[in-house]
């Protein structure tokens, strides 16, 4: 049975191993900010697959065989089109070797975001039994294609990211903001509430 001293005395021990961590968080919110507001001057450069219609936009990095982009895609389902909300995913070809063919057969299809459909609605079920999004990989790629998924990584890199999915937004108070990794359902409610 352990003392209450020892309890005590690793609750203290926690806190302390902890506190450089908390004062790092500013740091950590300002770099964040930073790099979004890196990521929405320049999405120009980006080309996206437009979900939903409205003038308030939600950028979405990811990769065709990325679980965690699949996720987000699978919570975003009942938000799609609310509130005058645009999610515009930015297809990346950078975790496994399928990655750039998957993501150049969802941007030269004649429609991508149908495309985009097959892929998540088909992931893990793809017909070659590779693991990951579920449309079949570009046998080739067009010059065009190619420069549009090598702008969009150039775009990414640019403000060292790292992970998919990457969630950027600008607010309705005019600031820059991002998630890296899935969003808790609480997240994805204020950032929808808060996206300009």
């Amino acid at each position: 049975m352990l003392s209450l001293p020892f309890i005590h005395r690793r609750h203290l021990l926690r806190a302390l191993a902890a506190a450089p961590l908390l004062a790092l968080w500013p740091i950590v919110q300002a770099q964040s900010a930073r790099q979004a507001e890196g990521i929405l001057a320049n999405i120009g450069k980006a080309t996206f697959i437009a979900e939903g219609t409205g003038q308030r936009a939600i950028y979405i990095f990811f990769d065709p065989n990325c679980p965690f982009c699949h996720e987000l895609y699978k919570k975003l389902r009942g938000f799609v089109g609310r509130d005058g909300v645009q999610l515009r995913w930015i297809a990346l070809g950078m975790l496994t070797p399928s990655s750039l063919p998957k993501a150049a057969a969802i941007l030269q299809s004649p429609d991508p975001l149908k495309a985009f459909y097959k892929n998540e609605d088909d992931y893990d079920f793809a017909a070659n039994g590779q693991p990951g999004g579920g449309i079949e990989p570009a046998a080739a790629i067009t010059p065009k294609v190619r420069a549009a998924l090598a702008a969009n990584l150039a775009l990414y890199n640019s403000e060292k990211l790292f992970g998919v999915p990457v969630v950027v937004w600008r607010k309705a108070d005019g600031r820059a903001d991002m998630i890296i990794g899935v969003p808790s359902d609480a997240q994805i409610r204020i950032m929808l509430k808060e996206v300009k």
